[in-house]
């Protein structure tokens, strides 16, 4: 774990490419930030469960220690976690004479440190299914500083804050975005350390929730949460118009940050305002039967290109839904019925497509082996490439029936989408955006 591994890098080269289908587009800004010589530890916001780590080993070339926490490292699992490179830390729901056992993962990790390796650490300890820091937690200070202290604050450690973008948490084909901040060198503490080290570990605490709070939405008004979120869709494109952000669609995270900044900025009378627009405008656009929070033109052109690739693209999709459609089936039941919390509906969609679904694809190539009399390797292939393609499939479904959302609106119910378009613009003119 201490040392740089081969097999951990064939690993990671192969699951990177199951990560990078997963998503429509990554992002990577930052990245000149992380010190390639000098121990790193990575410091990122937790939003997104077990997709959150990947995140972080899949955009930069260290191969990181995570700390992970406890509940997870089922005994039958502790070899592959091990492998993978992490180390449970223990929380006080997990009982409090589990907490004895941090003393130990925190050496570890000093041992780690000290042999020039990168970790990461979640701050925040947490995972939290909305787009705001929570407080963050002593761990990181209190593993730094006593690395520092056992070399003399001759480490140099790095602490790289961390912001992870997701512009959708739950589905497949969303964009990532990863964004290094500037690294904060734990020996500028070393004075404050040796006077009061309580005071050291709030200071530079305090220091990495600043330095993650840019490279991340924070939206701190969780009481009208879901109004920032609903209008950081709602506004984007003309956010986009309004600053002149050029290529928009790799810019959404600083698009949304904008949003969010217009709409704090605002003066209390006129975000009362925004409110009772926001809720009358939800109303009209419910009436439309539109399906996405995106004002868009009626563009026939692209409905029909669309409509046509659809129909290309059908038989490739039915053969994957007849061989796949079951597993696929019970996938959604069990994340629908068992998995209350939605900030792991991805990662089991991740997972299900990374373990789950070559098993099944080596079991259902037994029937052309056995009945086709061969042919064996060739299924399993076109069962590989048509579920590949069914992920992109199901993005080019979706915009062809926003277009045609649009496009129906705006001839069978014209009234209540001219009703939607001018409270759209109505909340474009309070926000600064017409």
């Amino acid at each position: 774990m201490k040392k740089w591994s081969f097999f951990y890098e064939v690993v990671r080269f192969f699951v990177r490419l199951i990560h990078d289908w997963f998503y429509r587009r990554i992002i990577i800004r930052g990245k000149k930030h992380i010190p390639q010589n000098k121990p790193v530890v990575f410091a990122p916001n937790h939003q997104n469960a077990l997709m959150d780590p990947l995140a972080i080993i899949f955009t930069n070339k260290l191969q990181t220690v995570f700390l992970t926490r406890s509940d997870v490292f089922k005994k039958f699992l502790v070899p592959v976690f091990s492998f993978l490179k992490m180390l449970p830390v223990y929380r006080i729901r997990d009982g409090a004479e589990s907490l004895k056992n941090n003393e130990i993962i925190f050496e570890k990790s000093v041992e780690i440190l000290e042999s020039g390796m990168s970790m990461a650490l979640f701050p925040e300890a947490l995972h939290f299914g909305k787009r705001s820091l929570r407080p963050l937690k002593k761990a990181i200070p209190r593993i730094v500083f006593q690395a520092e202290e056992k070399n003399l604050f001759n480490a140099d450690i790095q602490i790289i804050p961390t912001g992870i973008y997701y512009d959708n948490y739950t589905d497949s084909n969303s964009l990532l975005q990863v964004n290094y901040g500037k690294p904060i060198a734990v020996k500028k503490f070393k004075a404050e350390y040796e006077v009061n080290p309580q005071r050291a570990m709030l200071q530079l605490r305090d220091a990495i929730s600043e330095g993650i709070k840019p490279l991340i939405i924070h939206i701190q008004d969780l009481e009208n949460y879901d109004l920032y979120e609903d209008l950081r869709h709602l506004l984007r494109k003309r956010m986009a118009r309004k600053t002149k952000t050029l290529r928009p669609n790799q810019n959404w995270f600083k698009i949304d940050k904008k949003t969010i900044e217009r709409i704090e900025n605002l003066p209390p009378a006129q975000f009362d305002t925004l409110k009772n627009l926001h809720t009358d405008f939800l109303n009209a656009f419910n009436e439309t039967g539109l399906y996405s929070l995106e004002i868009r033109k009626s563009n026939w052109l692209k409905f029909i290109l669309n409509s046509v690739l659809l129909v290309i693209g059908f038989p490739v999709f039915l053969f994957a839904l007849l061989n796949t459609g079951i597993p696929y089936f019970l996938l959604k039941q069990y994340l629908n019925t068992k998995i209350k919390d939605p900030q792991f509906h991805s990662s089991l969609k991740f997972g299900f497509g990374l373990f789950v679904l070559p098993v099944y694809y080596l079991l259902i190539s037994l029937i052309p082996f056995f009945i086709l009399n061969g042919h064996y390797f060739t299924y399993f292939l076109l069962l590989v490439i048509t579920g590949l393609t069914t992920v992109k499939y199901k993005l080019l479904y979706r915009n062809t029936r926003l277009h045609w959302g649009t496009i129906r609106a705006r001839l069978f119910k014209q009234r209540k989408y001219r009703k939607m378009i001018r409270l759209y613009y109505e909340i474009c003119i309070l926000v600064g955006l017409k």
